[in-house]
């Protein structure tokens, strides 16, 4: 009989592998490990029973690409931190894992990230027990993400990767405006010193260059829209004119700029342009980050916002700059910019995924109209929606990440000796993506949250 502090008897268990389902499992936990799993096995004496006659168990969902450190893009609030809100919010929707992408501060120190990691550790702050952090992105002069630090040579972008690994960072990510020479310099300090590079395609570069420089991951649908352009150098060099005068833009014109730039991208679109990315991809073991909700979200926002279900769970004083962004100018002018982009990153990640190229689930969120947690799960029926199987949307959550962070021996599956991160539902997923919804509770690191426990997190702050 196997040591075990917690038992969820006579339930299905749901192999992200192959999609088997191994109906009237009992598994047990002890500590934040799963000891065994079998149809005929007893429950030790004092252990925590669970009752899963009927339901599904999943591993813990990954959201791997957030911003939940500190407030990012135009939602700058200063009354509540992204941290304080977003952590409870994941762990109540089953969100066991984040990859935060930027944590807004601008430095290389890293203090907010190993301080939320303490707090994680010591159960201060409710949240996912797996929380990996890049700290501050790297970009170029002049920087266009939010609080990213500026490397502008190679000895800079040395400098800042060493610091970033001294500091206990997880990874580094990389931002648009990075010139070629930086980002060389990245690639090769990160090799040095073992670290993974992740972000953006840097629009000086192409796709196949990060590839085969070795970036790890590419972020968000965008990456493929410069991939499957068929006019990107020529987009390339009027980009590069626009940053040129960038200090002399309006404001407004310099939140936008970007994203002009992402729309001449997707309005060159080419299929038939894929194939050198899609093949460099494949040849390397690039990973896409996709996020089929940021934009989403921006152009439906008055939709979410009369969601009365999901604004509860977003704190006044967040809710009040939603509102105030929603009614300005720059709003609708990004909106108009974004809306027909939504039809046209669906066809990119459809071809990737034929493709065979791995997708990871992911969200932005800390951009504006997105509640962290319930994201995750609308990035899955976004995923079903662009062509994948119900089971291939959980692994882009949950075996994709495992595999692609290196944790393949302790996540991404549910097997013996592995953590004990699980989503226990009342339905399965593998029938209707949309079941990943239906949580009926929730082990983090081997901690049981029940339906009212979860309740509690879901409570208006």
């Amino acid at each position: 009989m196997p040591p075990a502090d917690l038992a969820i008897r006579n339930v299905t268990v749901v192999s992200v592998t192959d999609g088997a389902l191994l109906a009237d499992q009992t598994v047990l936990v002890k500590g934040n490990r799963i000891t065994a799993i079998g149809a005929a096995i007893k429950v030790p004496e004092g252990a925590e029973n669970v009752d899963g006659r009927g339901r599904y168990l999943i591993p813990g969902l990954w959201d791997m690409h957030v911003h939940s450190v500190s407030n990012v893009a135009v939602d700058r609030s200063q009354e509540i931190a992204a941290r304080d809100w977003h952590f409870p919010l994941f762990l109540a929707h089953g969100v066991t894992g984040v990859r935060d992408m930027n944590d807004g501060t601008g430095v290389l120190t890293l203090e907010l990230t190993k301080s939320i990691k303490r707090r994680l550790a010591e159960g201060t702050l409710i949240g996912p027990p797996r929380f990996l952090s890049a700290g501050p992105s790297l970009d170029g002069d002049p920087p266009l993400g939010s609080n990213s630090f500026v490397v502008r040579t190679a000895t800079e972008a040395r400098a800042a990767v060493a610091q970033l690994v001294a500091n206990g960072g997880d990874l580094i990510k990389v931002y648009e405006n990075v010139s070629r020479e930086a980002y060389f310099a990245i690639m090769g300090e990160a090799g040095r010193k073992g670290i993974s590079v992740d972000g953006h395609v840097p629009f000086r570069m192409t796709p196949e260059e990060v590839a085969n420089a070795g970036q790890r991951t590419v972020e968000h649908p965008d990456a493929l829209a410069a991939a499957c352009s068929r006019s990107t150098d020529a987009e390339r060099k009027r980009f590069a004119g626009v940053l040129a005068d960038y200090d002399h833009l309006p404001a407004a014109e310099k939140l936008l700029a970007l994203f002009r730039h992402t729309r001449a991208l997707y309005d060159s679109r080419d299929p038939a342009a894929c194939a050198p990315a899609i093949e460099a991809f494949r040849r390397n073991g690039v990973a896409v980050t996709v996020d089929l909700v940021a934009y989403h979200y921006v152009v439906h926002a008055k939709e979410v916002m009369s969601n009365t279900d999901r604004m509860r769970l977003v704190p006044p004083a967040i809710r009040s700059n939603w509102e105030g962004i929603l009614d300005s100018e720059t709003t609708r002018e990004f909106q108009s910019i974004l809306q027909p982009i939504i039809p046209l990153e669906l066809a990119n990640v459809r071809l990737f995924n034929e493709a065979g190229i791995m997708l990871l689930a992911a969200t932005d969120v800390g951009v504006p109209f997105q509640v962290p947690g319930i994201s995750l799960h609308v990035e899955l029926e976004r995923l079903v929606e662009a062509g994948l199987t119900p089971l291939a949307a959980l692994q882009a959550a949950t075996l994709n990440p495992a595999f692609i962070l290196g944790m393949i021996d302790s996540l991404g599956t549910i097997e013996p000796g592995k953590l004990a991160d699980l989503v226990l539902l009342n339905a399965n997923p593998l029938e209707d993506i949309r079941n990943t919804q239906k949580i009926r509770a929730v082990v983090a690191n081997g901690q049981l949250y029940g339906r009212d426990e979860l309740d509690q997190l879901l409570a208006p702050k």
